[in-house]
């Protein structure tokens, strides 16, 4: 007759104690025939939540809105020429202010500031606007010139600017080269510099690759 595995193990440990002189009862030879073994359960997270890792500092965020000058409204605008300024209206509730002259353009954020800051070649400035805001307060704008020369081949140029106040106007801290490598990546990294006032608006703005 075959006997259960169980069954078996139990004979066999009754055997092997009986052989000693020993005799011992069943249910203690199944206690001795087995280890206490801990196995670790898997963790897995209750239904309706994911398990998730430690995330870098979230502290820096990016708010976006489109720049259309033909919805601006026309603050002034020169009897000659193409010189102009425009106000823009808020993105991520920060006024945006435009001026234009000679074909090419800037880009103000919070206040106007009297340094007319734009890249060399004939330029315009990109729709998509970026708002860099420290834990809900703005400090820094990035946008894209795209250059209208005959010879730009498509170039376009990233600007990051400290937005301004009325008792601290703002200034152009970095250009940094559509075609450089994480352009858009560096070009946050060097705003949020401005967000512990790293900036210095006395200085030349950074600049980066194919960017003047």
């Amino acid at each position: 007759m075959r006997l259960p595995l169980s069954a078996l193990s139990l004979a066999l440990a009754a055997t092997a104690l009986t052989a000693c002189g020993e005799t011992v009862p069943a249910d203690q030879a199944r206690e001795s025939s087995v280890e206490d073994v801990t196995i670790d359960e898997p963790q897995i997270p209750p239904i309706g939540e994911t398990a998730s890792e430690e995330t870098p500092d979230e502290r820096f965020a990016s708010a976006y809105g489109t720049l259309d000058l033909d919805q601006c409204e026309v603050l002034t605008q020169q009897e000659e020429g193409e010189g102009a300024t425009f106000r823009c209206g808020l993105i991520a509730g920060v006024p945006i202010f435009v001026q234009a002259g000679d074909g090419r353009f800037d880009l103000d954020a919070g206040v106007e500031n009297d340094r007319f800051q734009t890249i060399a070649a004939f330029n315009e400035i990109a729709p998509r606007i970026e708002i860099r805001s420290d834990e809900g307060a703005p400090f820094a704008v990035i946008f894209r010139y795209q250059d209208a020369s005959l010879q730009s081949n498509n170039r376009s140029v990233i600007a990051v600017e400290r937005i301004g106040t009325r008792d601290d106007p703002g200034c152009r801290i970095a250009q940094i080269g559509g075609g450089a490598g994480a352009a858009n990546q560096r070009a946050r990294e060097i705003a949020d510099l401005a967000a512990d006032g790293e900036t210095d608006c006395t200085a030349e703005p950074q600049v980066i690759g194919d960017a003047e």
